[in-house]
């Protein structure tokens, strides 16, 4: 593995060098600047980010940093996460999944994994891993993840709903999930980056999910490598306006930001998937008669996870979005400023004719687009 730290190392052979052909140590500090987010195309201005040493980690020292890193988190679904299956050794952590019959309460339970999550929370900024997948597949599912915890936390979206919760999948490796256009299970070179929200609807939790809105939370990309050989950079920005994601700093999926504004922690996991669970009623239920203890124990490796907060300045794509009453505000000074008879019922009409996908917004481009084809020829209407 090419580790993150040569370039410090190399410094370090330069001074030595010059040790011994001077004689003499030259008054050098060496101090690496904070790194910034790795994004092809991209130039970074100094100041544009502040780096948060506190959420990141480049899993250098001897043992796991116990005060950024939870490693003993609740046991939840089919497997339960246990701290003696993360380690950190030789500049990598590793999450380790084996096979290992037990019981949580009544339930005979069958293999066990380990969770990375850091207690501190963050809404916005930008964050990055460096990842190599697990040795099985299919069967468990290497995650770089942000979420929210508890039931204090709530957020009023610009659409009305009620938010008590909030995932963003920077990356799911390795998932397999199925395919229902081809009854088949998508390879090993798929891997994800969804979203997942709660909305509160009249006292009642209502699960938002790839499955059931995938034009709100389903990204995915079809890699030309396979995750499990080598480590990759996989990275996401959140922002107020926008979630966009990037693998090895090539932008690969954006989606407006809807609901997705709570605290977040930081949290790395080995999940279990098919062939091992199935998912029934909102939840992942062992599959018993499916246990084997072939390819167990097996373990994903995190190089290093990074994040920053964005400093000053606008963010991207703030004011580029509107909701439905800042459209209609707008339209309306407008159509005052023009002497045209205020028509309320024709500009709602146009707010869902230019809100292609239906997310309560009319993004710049959305705008940019319903505009230049009222402009064209064969569209006759006024307005």
């Amino acid at each position: 593995m090419v580790h993150h730290s040569c370039k410090s190392v190399s410094v370090i052979y330069l001074l030595m060098g010059l040790v011994v052909l001077t004689g003499f140590f030259p008054e050098i500090s060496v101090h690496a600047a904070d790194p910034v987010p790795f994004r092809k195309g991209v130039q970074e201005k100094a100041g544009d980010w502040k780096f948060l040493d506190a959420q990141s980690d480049e899993f250098d020292e001897a043992d796991i940093d116990r005060s950024k890193w939870n490693i003993d988190t609740p046991d939840y679904g089919p497997w339960s996460w246990e701290p003696e299956n993360v380690k950190q050794q030789a500049g990598v952590l590793q999450i380790r999944m084996e096979q290992k019959n037990h019981r949580r309460g009544n339930q005979e339970l069958y293999y066990t994994s380990g969770m990375a999550r850091n207690d501190k929370t963050l809404t916005y900024g930008y964050f990055e891993a460096r990842i190599k997948g697990c040795s099985r597949y299919p069967g468990a599912c290497p995650s770089f993840w942000l979420y929210s915890i508890g039931p204090q936390n709530r957020f009023k979206a610009r659409d009305g709903e009620t938010v008590a919760y909030s995932e963003i999948d920077v990356v799911e490796l390795q998932q397999c999930e199925f395919d229902f256009k081809t009854k088949k299970h998508f390879p090993v070179t798929r891997i994800d980056c969804n979203l997942h929200t709660t909305l509160m609807k009249e006292g009642r939790r209502e699960w938002v999910r790839p499955h059931n809105r995938p034009g709100l939370c389903s990204n995915h990309f079809d890699s030309p490598w396979d995750p499990r050989d080598d480590f990759h950079i996989y990275a996401v920005e959140n922002s107020q306006d926008w979630i966009v994601w990037y693998i090895d700093g090539t932008e690969v999926a954006r989606k407006p930001n809807l609901y997705w504004h709570l605290p977040m922690h930081v949290t790395l996991s080995l999940g279990l998937r098919y062939p091992f669970v199935v998912y029934k009623g909102g939840a992942r239920l062992p599959v018993p008669e499916k246990t084997t203890a072939e390819g167990f124990p097996t373990t994903m490796f995190v190089d290093y996870v990074r994040v920053w907060q964005r400093t000053g300045g606008a963010k991207p794509g703030t004011g580029t979005d509107w909701t439905k009453a800042k459209f209609i505000a707008l339209e309306k000074v407008k159509w005052e400023k023009n002497g045209w008879a205020w028509n309320q019922q024709k500009v709602e009409a146009n707010f869902i004719a230019i809100d292609k996908n239906r997310d309560g917004v009319a993004s710049g481009k959305e705008r940019q687009d319903w505009f230049n084809q009222q402009k064209s020829p064969d569209n006759k209407s006024e307005k």
